[in-house]
């Protein structure tokens, strides 16, 4: 992808991640929001489109990989769960109210400048 292309995408949510939000610093990433697959996975090159290319910092990326957007969604709000099961020290900050639980869902940064909720 040529630099023109890929500052168009950057700027498609005004240089913020489609999904969390964060402003994109040089190494963003692009996503596919419907992946395509590389690999030993099949391919899906007829979705390899500007529509379907979101910007996204590297971690938002990584942590969605080939999952859907509900899929993705569903792992972010799963990782509250495994932080009370697996971290002692969450469940400690938890407990010393240093940090709160909440009943929030997950909205992507793209769904806000959509005006979905």
């Amino acid at each position: 992808m040529n630099s023109v292309d890929r500052e168009r995408i950057k700027w498609k949510f005004g240089g913020y991640c489609a999904y969390c939000g964060k402003a994109l610093e040089d190494n963003f990433h692009i996503d596919h929001v419907e992946p395509i697959y590389r690999g030993y996975l099949p391919k899906q090159y007829q979705n390899d489109t500007d529509e379907n290319k979101f910007p996204s910092c590297p971690r938002c990326n990584r942590w969605k990989g080939v999952l859907s957007v509900e899929k993705f969604r569903a792992e972010i709000e799963a990782q509250i769960l495994r932080l009370i099961r697996d971290s002692a020290g969450f469940r400690l900050a938890s407990d010393f109210k240093l940090i709160s639980l909440t009943n929030n869902k997950v909205v992507f940064h793209f769904e806000k400048k959509a005006g979905v909720s």
